[in-house]
């Protein structure tokens, strides 16, 4: 019954919830994609993503899902996870809150690293699942994250 009453209550916020979560991580994809610390974005909502045009016809948003890899590598990926403070650093598809990972270590650590290579799973891949804070807070603390991996 427990179980039932939270699905009850978490369903009457979901539309406005996945609608955050769209918006924040367009944003953040967007944001990404300009950062000279940032060699690739992964996200259907920005126009050179090879789903980006079935994605815009057929869905209302985009998702609440981008990855990213940064042009210093694994090392970078590493030095932006010591310093981001507002997502959980977490293996999930997240929640209320950002989520970042390396799926090479988490979701995808099983796999041969020429199997994930080939799968498009860099080694230095982040993950993030954004959650519903506020856009300007996620978007500094990348910011500041980012400029300390890049300068390390």
């Amino acid at each position: 019954p427990h179980a039932c009453f939270l699905l009850q209550r978490g369903v009457k916020t979901l539309a406005l919830r996945v609608a955050r979560q769209n918006e924040s991580a367009l944003a953040l994809a967007r944001f990404l994609a300009r950062q000279p610390a940032v060699a690739r974005v992964y996200h259907p909502g920005l126009p050179g993503h090879p789903g980006h045009e079935s994605a815009r016809e057929l869905f209302d948003g985009f998702g609440g899902m981008v990855s990213f890899e940064l042009a210093g590598g694994t090392a970078a990926a590493d030095r932006f996870l010591q310093k981001v403070t507002l997502p959980v650093v977490a293996p999930s598809l997240g929640g209320l809150e950002t989520l970042v990972t390396i799926p090479a270590r988490t979701s995808h650590a099983g796999m041969d690293p020429d199997e994930r290579r080939a799968a498009g799973i860099a080694d230095g891949l982040l993950r993030v699942s954004v959650g519903i804070e506020a856009l300007e807070d996620l978007l500094d603390d990348f910011g500041r994250a980012l400029a300390a991996a890049d300068g390390a």
